[in-house]
């Protein structure tokens, strides 16, 4: 074989190592960047979970509020708890509950939603494995296509 013939050898050798090398960065800057991703979407369904669960909380109070606030304006008032003001403070009370409900749903949609980024997130990563095995595949083809090349031509 040939001073020619190895430089083109050579050629390829290196070329297929600086791919394999570049694939393996990008690899790695996905995957952290994934993982990232997935701790910061995380964070954020824990986040809003928690307000959730305070909002539900501070809502129910305001409803404890306001139904000893109509208690105390119909017992001030002479009203016996019985017929429209029970059926105001029934409703009141039924309405908070309905409320509180709707807070915490919300809340469990957001918490939700973040976990499947977090999860797209984590695929995300998988899949920049995936890629960096076929650009290690790929980089391997090269060399061999390179190798065969200059053997050709070296005869």
């Amino acid at each position: 074989m040939g001073y020619a013939t190895a430089a083109v050898v050579a050629a390829a050798v290196i070329a297929a190592g600086a791919g394999a090398y570049s694939a393996d960065q990008q690899r790695r800057a996905g995957n952290q960047q994934a993982d990232y991703n997935a701790a910061v979407a995380e964070e954020d369904a824990k986040a809003a979970k928690a307000k959730a669960e305070y909002d539900e909380k501070a809502h129910r109070e305001n409803v404890r509020k306001i139904l000893a606030t109509q208690r105390a304006l119909y017992g001030k008032s002479g009203l016996s708890m019985e017929g429209s003001p029970l059926l105001v403070m029934e409703d009141t009370e039924k309405q908070g509950e309905l409320d509180a409900l709707a807070i915490r749903y919300g809340g469990d949609v957001a918490s939700a939603r973040s976990r499947s980024e977090a999860n797209l997130a984590r695929m995300t990563g998988r899949n920049n494995a995936y890629a960096a095995k076929a650009g290690y595949i790929q980089a391997g083809s090269t060399l061999l296509s390179g190798a065969a090349g200059a053997y050709k031509y070296s005869k």
